[in-house]
């Protein structure tokens, strides 16, 4: 999957989402089916942070949640 079609995906789900948890939710799903066609975490994060840069502040928290996801900075049942 390339990574102009997560950044579509992103933002979609930014858009359409009505709870932060459903929003959350649906990042995740999305970034770990990336991830399991073979999608780098680095180039994931690099992604996430140039939009963090164009988006709300409620929406900037919920991209810093999902790279904490990516990170490992989260609960152990979180990570991706």
């Amino acid at each position: 999957m390339a990574e102009d079609d997560l950044r579509a995906k992103v933002i979609q789900i930014l858009k359409d989402s009505e709870t932060r948890e459903e929003t959350l939710c649906a990042l995740r799903t999305v970034i770990e089916q990336h991830l399991k066609a073979g999608a780098k975490r680095e180039p994931i994060l690099t992604k996430i942070e140039e939009l963090r840069k164009s988006v709300s502040d409620e929406q900037e928290d919920i991209l810093l949640e999902v790279m904490d996801f990516l990170v490992g900075w989260c609960s152990p049942h979180m990570k991706l």
